[in-house]
């Protein structure tokens, strides 16, 4: 059961100094979670802060969804820590809801997805498509074989020797070599002057449909969320996922990510790997 009761959280703007509501905190009732499920931070770094304090720091954080304040201290969750509540007997779960919807206008096109963010949004682009408001068709930037762009407003350049590119996402070229466990593909990729694939659109996971690929991802902690290398979430994990198989709220078991059916999920950095499974290497550019 959620409760009417809310908190409202505001910020003074640095020019104007005039209160902006942004968000929300809806108090769900009786509910808890621990803290190793998710947190945003490791169990040695929980912190003693005010109540108000504490929901300020999940609103900032993009990937704060839960904010558990029991008895002055404070822990972020993310979103999967969804499925972890627990009956309590106290009130101290709060789920993030953000008061502005920048997706309001219908800012994406070509049926792409719009994420809602604190300040702006985001597409999610579909197939054959990308830009900020995925309103560009990537067959209009097509290259010739063995050739790729930077960005779309680059011309044409040749891959580097055995690399390759492919229309369906002309943005990178890439490189195949099979049977390698994380710390292993990442090597052989910097040994490259490359680094592993980081495939956040669509159009790109549509490349490769039936392998299976290390991605440029990993953690260090039970909960600590995937990121690409430029600080961005990964998205579009398959359902369920991450699960940290075999593992549990204190032992991390699976810290890397691979990508399947272009879907991604966690898995040990030391699983054996299939014959037919292939690792993606983008090309670095100097």
């Amino acid at each position: 059961m959620i409760n009417k009761f809310r908190i409202l959280i505001s910020f003074l703007l640095l020019k104007c100094f005039q209160p902006s509501y942004i968000g929300q905190f809806i108090l769900i009732e009786k509910k808890n979670v621990p803290f190793k499920n998710y947190s945003l931070v490791p169990e040695t770094h929980i912190i003693e802060l005010s109540k108000t304090v504490c929901l300020n720091q999940c609103l900032k954080n993009e990937f704060c969804e839960f904010v558990v304040y029991n008895n002055g201290y404070c822990s972020l969750h993310t979103e999967f820590a969804l499925n972890r509540l627990q009956d309590s007997i106290l009130n101290v779960v709060y789920r993030k809801n953000l008061i502005i919807n920048h997706c309001a206008s219908l800012p994406c096109l070509n049926d792409a997805t719009c994420l809602n963010k604190i300040n702006k949004y985001e597409c999610s682009c579909v197939n054959g498509y990308f830009g900020y408001n995925c309103d560009k068709k990537i067959s209009e930037f097509n290259c010739s074989f063995g050739h790729f762009r930077l960005n779309e407003t680059e011309p044409c350049l040749p891959c580097k020797e055995n690399f390759t590119a492919f229309n369906q996402y002309p943005f990178n070229c890439y490189h195949f070599h099979l049977k390698l466990n994380f710390e292993s593909a990442k090597s052989y990729c910097a040994s490259l002057n490359a680094t592993l694939w980081s495939p956040k659109s669509i159009s790109e996971r549509h490349i490769f449909t039936t392998e299976s690929s290390w991605v440029d991802s990993e953690i260090s902690y039970v909960g600590e969320p995937f990121v690409w290398p430029d600080g961005s979430k990964v998205s579009f994990l398959k359902n369920g996922e991450p699960n940290n198989s075999e593992g549990n709220d204190k032992l991390l078991n699976e810290e890397a990510l691979e990508i399947h059916l272009e879907a991604v999920n966690d898995l040990n950095r030391n699983s054996d790997r299939k014959t037919d499974q292939v690792f993606t290497i983008e090309l670095f550019i100097e």
